[in-house]
């Protein structure tokens, strides 16, 4: 978390305007931090002061791990509900909708399965309300099979798609069946962040396609010993595990 911290910060230093955005259940339970959906030695209000030191501008987390929490909920984090969940905000002066996507078991499916057309359309129609948004990011948890099964039904509502649960990870991928998706998926470990630069926005009404090197850029930085941790969450860290 350290490590993740010092990233997150280095990347806030650029005069370029960032967004972060957190899935659910993206940090693994390690000696640092106890897993947020069960009980552990740390209460739920030091392991917030461990969440909120990330910074992070929108995140999820799973209902398990909004009860462990309750009142001490992360500023900035919303509960997964059996519906999707908007949250608008300003980068760099444009408009950004991020839908955060229900879980699968809404619709009565696995996480290994995909998901039901009518938990597909809800999350087309929470996209359509924020149709103005020069930017839409769906923030998926429905793992690899259930992201690429309907990517092409997403493409025509959302430009981002970060993808989460079981499933290969990968920085991104643009799809030629789907060029206008750019497609992420989260280590579910917690040992990396995905870093991705859009050079360009889709236009209202125009064509657009996700392009390498012209319209985006993505890479995955492992969170390797090679990274210096930050003093500031280390702190935090010893605190909360006291």
């Amino acid at each position: 978390m350290a490590r993740r911290a010092t990233i997150l910060e280095a990347y806030r230093r650029r005069p370029v305007p960032t967004l972060t955005l957190v899935g659910a259940d993206e940090f693994a339970p390690d000696t640092e931090l106890p897993d947020p959906a069960k009980t552990g030695d740390a209460s739920p209000q030091a392991v917030r002061a461990v969440y909120d030191a990330l910074g992070v501008d929108c995140g999820l987390l799973s209902s398990s791990a909004a009860a462990w929490f309750g009142d001490a909920r992360p500023a900035r984090f919303v509960e997964a509900v059996d519906s999707p969940v908007t949250r608008r905000l300003t980068v760099g002066g444009q408009s950004v909708a991020v839908i955060f996507f229900p879980p699968l078991s809404v619709g009565g499916t696995r996480e290994s399965e995909t998901p039901t057309p009518k938990l597909l359309a809800a999350v087309l129609a929470a996209a359509d309300a924020a149709s103005d948004a020069t930017v839409r990011i769906g923030v998926s948890p429905w793992g690899f099979e259930g992201e690429y099964a309907v990517r092409q039904a997403l493409e025509q509502r959302f430009h981002v798609l970060l993808g989460a649960g079981p499933g290969a990870p990968f920085a991104a991928e643009v799809n030629a069946q789907a060029p206008g998706l750019l497609w992420s998926r989260a280590d579910r470990d917690g040992r990396s962040v995905m870093v991705i630069d859009l050079l360009a926005l889709p236009q209202p009404g125009e064509p657009f396609a996700w392009e390498w090197g012209l319209t985006m850029q993505a890479k995955e930085v492992r969170l390797t010993s090679d990274i210096p941790s930050d003093p500031r969450m280390e702190a935090i860290l010893a605190e909360a595990s006291r």
